[in-house]
Formats: structure tokens, sequence, C-alpha cells
């Protein structure tokens, strides 16, 4: 008997998971705590407008900008809200047609999120510029490239997609979770969510810098070692930074192969004279 693909598999089963969170009812899952525990005052600022000096907070925190996913089965979504389907959508079994055991593959998509939380908490915050909800990458559209990460091997030095295990350089590695690149969705790791985490930023990259792949609306926010993620499916869990030590993975595995993210940039702002901006990796 053929192996049946997993997306062949998830079009036979029924899936729970699929359409039960919205961009609204993520609001209440924020962990706040990553915006307070990241929350400092960097300094004072004075700047002149109109000739006359203005004097504001430099404050620099945390703050959700976006929502990253990755599933096995094509165009299947946590969110209730309509993708767009663009053409056929390749399919994939996973680490058998790589001939690679522990070989990880998901689909992945990138959202826009920002949420208005400065008003509950009442103290000067960093908040990015953006839509509350927006839809700015799917792997789907994507396929050849995500399936491939051929741009990425042909156009960026073979140093930036070293592997990442040791002295891991937090300009192209989450840490020891991963490498950034190749931006594409196959990754030998022995955790599925560990591997879903790696392919959620490496998605939220794409996104930010689409040079030679597809993205609906370019991704203002790249993903960036030190920030934080924050998983909300299969189990909602606080908000961690990208690349952080520790079983980070334990207990978080998915029935489905379904993930659901969100990522917490980390934003500096001082009112009337910098707007927020995202800062470096940490």
């Amino acid at each position: 008997m053929k192996e049946i693909s997993a997306s062949v598999l998830g079009v036979l089963l029924f899936l729970p998971y699929e359409g039960t969170e919205s961009p609204v009812s993520m609001v209440a899952r924020v962990d706040v705590s990553a915006i307070l525990r990241s929350w400092r005052i960097k300094g004072v600022m004075v700047c002149s407008h109109k000739g006359r000096p203005r004097t504001c907070l430099w404050v620099e925190n945390a703050y959700p900008c976006g929502i990253l996913e990755v599933v096995r089965r094509p165009f299947a979504s946590h969110l209730s809200v309509p993708l767009p389907k663009i053409g056929g959508a390749l399919t994939s079994s996973g680490g058998t047609d790589r001939g690679q055991t522990n070989l990880q593959f998901g689909e992945a998509r990138v959202f826009t999120f920002i949420p208005p939380l400065p008003d509950e908490l009442e103290i000067p915050i960093a908040r990015p510029r953006g839509p509350f909800f927006a839809v700015n990458y799917m792997s789907e559209l994507d396929a050849w490239g995500w399936r491939t990460g051929l741009m990425d091997r042909v156009l960026r030095a073979p140093a930036s997609i070293a592997p990442c295990d040791l002295a891991p350089d937090p300009a192209r590695c989450a840490g020891t979770w991963g490498s950034y690149y190749p931006r594409e969705g196959f990754l030998v790791h022995q955790s599925e969510p560990m591997a879903s985490l790696v392919q959620a930023l490496r998605a939220g990259r794409v996104a930010n810098d689409p040079a030679g792949r597809f993205a609906l609306v370019p991704y203002p926010f790249e993903p960036r070692t030190g920030h934080f993620i924050q998983m909300i499916r299969p189990a909602l869990r606080p908000a961690i930074r990208i690349g952080q030590l520790g079983p980070v993975d334990a207990g978080a595995g998915s029935l489905y192969g379904a993930y659901l993210y969100i990522h917490l940039g980390i934003f500096e702002e001082c009112r009337r004279c910098l707007p927020p901006r995202l800062v470096g990796v940490r």
C-alpha cells in the first residue's frame, strides 16, 4: 500500500483546530507580562518642533506585532478568516521524499497583528504602527521557494546557512533552535514543536524580506533573536525569548501538526520625538 501523504491524510481527518481562533479572540491571549518584563526607560529626549523644544520619555518594550502559524495541511488554519487561494499548492510527504529521518515540514503563514493594548496598561508604551490584522504571507502561494530555499542558497553567503549548534550568530540563528536560513519549510529536528518554531520564524523573515519570493504584503517586523514569541496552540504558553535555552518544547506537541504563535517584537519610542521602531537582536 502506498504511503498516504500528510496533506491527503489531513483531508480525510476531521481537524478540530480549524477556524477556532479569530484576531479578536487572540487579543485576550497575549502575554501582557512580556511587555512589562521587557519595559525599560532608555532616557529622555529633547527635540525641536516648529522652533519649540519638546521633551519625551524614551522607552523600550516588547509588543505583539504578528501572528505566525505552521500547519501540515495546505490552506488549513486556526484562524476563522478567509485566506486567499491563488492557483494550486504543492504537497509534500514530509521526510520520506528527501530520504531523511526526523525531517519536519509544515506550511506557514504570517499575519500582521497589532492590538490596542496601551490604553489598558496606562504607562508609556512603544507600540508599532500598522493595521490590527492583515494577511502578509502564505507558503502555499510561495510553494517553490518554501520547499527548496534555493534563492537563499544561491544569493546568500555559505556562512549564512551554516549550522547554529556551536556559537550561533544571533543575526542568522535563533539561538540553538536553528538557522533562519535557508528560508524553507524543511527542517531536520527530532522535535516537531521546535521545528515549527523555526519554520514560523523563517516565514516571518520571508515575509519581511521577500526578495525573489512571493508575499502578499511585506511584513514590516522581522523576527529577531532575543525578541519574543508566544505559543497559543496547541498549548497556551507564556511568551519566551526567541532562541531561549531550555526545554521550551516540553508538552507542546500537536496531534495534528498545527501550531499557532504570537510574535512580539521589541520596539523603542519617544512620543513626539522618536517614532516607534524595531530594535536589533538581543
